[in-house]
C-alpha cells in the first residue's frame, strides 16, 4: 500500500529501518544475497543508490530544520510576551 503524502517520510523511515536491521543482521552471512530472488537483490541495490542520493541533501535539510526551529522559537517567544 503506498504511503499517503502526509506520512510518507515517517512510514518510509520505519520501512527503511527494518531493511537496515535485516541487512545488519545478515551481513556476515555469505548466502544473504544468494538466498534472495532477483527482485530483492535489485531492490537492495536501488535502496543503496537512493540512500546515497538522499544523503546529498543532508546539509540543506539541516539548514531548513535549523531555520524552522528558529522560526518556531520566535513564535513561542512572541506568544509568551503577550
Amino acid at each position: 500500500m503506498p504511503s499517503m503524502s502526509y506520512c510518507m517520510f515517517e512510514n518510509t523511515a520505519g520501512e527503511m529501518s527494518a531493511c537496515l536491521n535485516q541487512l545488519e543482521d545478515n551481513l556476515d552471512n555469505p548466502d544473504f544475497l544468494r538466498d534472495m530472488n532477483q527482485y530483492e537483490r535489485d531492490g537492495i541495490m536501488e535502496l543503496l543508490m537512493l540512500a546515497k542520493r538522499f544523503a546529498r541533501y543532508e546539509s540543506r535539510l539541516n539548514r531548513l530544520q535549523d531555520q524552522l526551529l528558529a522560526d518556531n522559537s520566535e513564535f513561542v517567544e512572541g506568544f509568551e510576551s503577550d
